[in-house]
């Protein structure tokens, strides 16, 4: 081999190097390009969820809060409905105690006044009449209207 085919070969060696070497650099380029290009759509998407999970947290930071409210609602009618029922247990209790009263004085004005049935607690004669109901006053007297 002469020495001009040797320095050919070693000019094709260093152009072939050359054209891998560009070859290369564009391939790792367009693999660069495109893990940019992955990352920018990842990082879109990051941001969209993002923005929808912001979205779906404030509604449920507003579904949240009329449930509270809702609670504290429920809780002040609970306190009412004890109220009311704590009052309504007082009246009745006041009402069997007016009631075991009245019972108590009618007992002893029963026990005070002599029954011998021809007078009433007035001292007024007592019309057989009355007690069966055939006196034309006595609302349970057939003929009698209501006026």
């Amino acid at each position: 081999m002469d020495g001009m085919t040797i320095v050919w070969i070693v000019v094709a060696v260093a152009v072939l190097v050359i054209v891998i070497a560009l070859i290369a650099g564009m391939a790792s380029r367009r693999s660069q390009h495109r893990a940019e290009q992955q990352a920018y759509e990842h990082e879109q998407q990051a941001r969209a969820s993002a923005a929808q999970a912001d979205k779906q947290r404030a509604v449920a930071d507003e579904v949240d809060a009329r449930a509270r409210k809702a609670q504290a609602v429920a809780d002040e009618k609970t306190a009412e409905a004890r109220r009311l029922s704590a009052g309504a247990t007082e009246r009745r209790d006041a009402a069997a105690n007016a009631r075991a009263e009245s019972d108590e004085h009618r007992t002893q004005a029963q026990n005070l006044w002599p029954d011998d049935g021809t007078q009433n607690r007035e001292g007024q004669p007592v019309d057989p009449d009355w007690d069966d109901g055939r006196h034309p006053h006595d609302p349970r007297h057939p003929k009698h209207t209501r006026g």
